[in-house]
């Protein structure tokens, strides 16, 4: 599987890191590039899955923290990592806020973005 995996539908990006990845600076890189194509321009809302990312190097922070391409930041994890992970969000000049729910932060960023954004994901329960 690749590092992550990336899209855009319906006006939010969407970023999945995948399971056991360390991000480095050049992943983080390939994962803006991604986004920029898939933006087509336009600054847009972003949904990060962080569950399962084991780390980040602090050349991919720093890049991640100067990075001005989005509107808003939605983080999702749910593991002490990502707590981590997302404090260094926190710095960013983007509005940043972390989740351990997808619809949780699908709610803050179409709260954000004055816009509703639907789960992909079938409910539970």
């Amino acid at each position: 599987m690749d590092s992550f995996t990336a899209s855009c539908h319906d006006g939010l990006l969407r970023l999945q890191w995948g399971p056991g990845v360390f991000i480095t600076y050049e992943m983080a890189v390939r994962a803006a590039r991604a986004l920029e194509g898939l933006s087509g321009g336009r600054t847009l809302p972003i949904l990060v899955d962080i569950t399962g990312v084991t780390g980040l190097s602090p050349e991919a922070r720093a890049g991640m923290n100067a990075y001005r391409g989005f509107s808003h930041t939605a983080l999702v994890g749910d593991h002490p990592m990502g707590t981590v992970l997302a404090a260094f969000a926190q710095q960013s000049p983007t509005p940043s806020a972390y989740f351990t729910t997808e619809p949780d932060a699908l709610r803050w960023l179409s709260e954000q973005s004055g816009r509703p954004f639907l789960s992909d994901r079938p409910a539970l329960g």
